[in-house]
């Protein structure tokens, strides 16, 4: 089985930046659209989903995590050191430095866009 983790904004009406304080001119918090931008981030990677699926079946499992959610993310990565899959080194590396929005994650490996993500899995799957 492959363990895909992939990082993206999740859609939290009224806790954005602020924690819901900030509000329109008619003192009333109005943040419907606060996270409109990543919109085509999450369409994007909803059709990457949807095609790992068709493409791979219940050989890969995806999980979409919001990069803030620390304490999923650390389960993640020590799963995947207990596995062997990542050394505790590459766990740590990709904890302090790789966790952004889009970072999509094979096996506790980070990869490098959308054709290393299908190259990864191929090999993963292969071996």
């Amino acid at each position: 089985m492959v363990e895909v983790m992939i990082l993206r904004a999740e859609k939290e009406i009224g806790m954005g930046c602020c924690g819901g304080v900030c509000s329109d001119k008619d003192a009333l918090v109005h943040m419907e659209d606060e996270f409109k931008h990543h919109d085509e981030d999450r369409q994007n990677l909803g059709e990457l989903y949807r095609k790992t699926m068709t493409d791979y079946g219940d050989q890969v499992e995806i999980t979409f995590l919001d990069p803030r959610n620390v304490l999923a993310i650390t389960v993640y990565f020590l799963k995947q050191v207990k596995e062997r899959q990542i050394s505790p080194f590459t766990a740590c590396r990709h904890f302090f430095f790789h966790m952004k929005y889009n970072a999509i994650f094979v096996n506790g490996r980070m990869v490098d866009g959308l054709n290393d993500y299908h190259t990864q899995l191929r090999k993963v799957l292969n071996t």
